[in-house]
């Protein structure tokens, strides 16, 4: 019925508002389908925004909680092996803890290896100079972090140069 009610219509239209009625279809679909791709770059943009805001929050958390860390593993290791075992195992289960909660999180501690500063990864606090070594070399102050591979706390060490002959 509706088909008949249509192509009667379109019978008593003349040509030119038939293709007037088509050229407007034709732009609000061209409107409709770029509004359509709008909404869905903005909501990727939104999960991509929001992901990356999580991100900043974590590592803002991570970096907070750092200091803590440190005094929870500088407590520990300052408990004499023979002190009351029950304190010392306390404390160790809390450190223990904490530990596996940051490599759950993709923490890991900067390892100094080669002794040879790298600001990538080193913060010189001191720099000293002595003649008893054999080569310059560095001294952890500080524990550094990385977060998946990027620096959230660099190392804070003293750089210690060797003085050389005549100097």
């Amino acid at each position: 019925m509706e088909e008949e009610l249509l192509s009667e219509e379109k019978e008593n239209l003349p040509a030119e508002d038939i293709e007037l009625v088509k050229q407007q279809y034709k732009e609000l679909e061209d409107k409709f389908l770029r509004l359509a791709a709008d909404f869905d770059n903005y909501r990727k943009r939104m999960v991509r925004e929001i992901e990356e805001l999580k991100d900043v929050i974590r590592v803002e958390l991570i970096r907070t909680l750092l200091p803590i860390y440190d005094d929870i593993e500088r407590a520990f290791s300052s408990i004499p092996e023979d002190t009351d075992t029950e304190i010392r195992e306390g404390i160790g289960m809390v450190l223990r803890n904490f530990q596996n909660w940051l490599s759950g999180q993709g923490v890991k501690a900067i390892e100094i290896n080669d002794k040879v500063f790298d600001p990538r990864y080193h913060e010189a606090i001191i720099i000293e100079e002595s003649r008893d070594i054999e080569e310059d070399k560095i001294e952890e102050l500080r524990k550094g972090y990385l977060l998946n591979d990027r620096v959230i706390r660099p190392t804070m060490v003293k750089i210690i140069r060797k003085v050389k002959e005549g100097e």
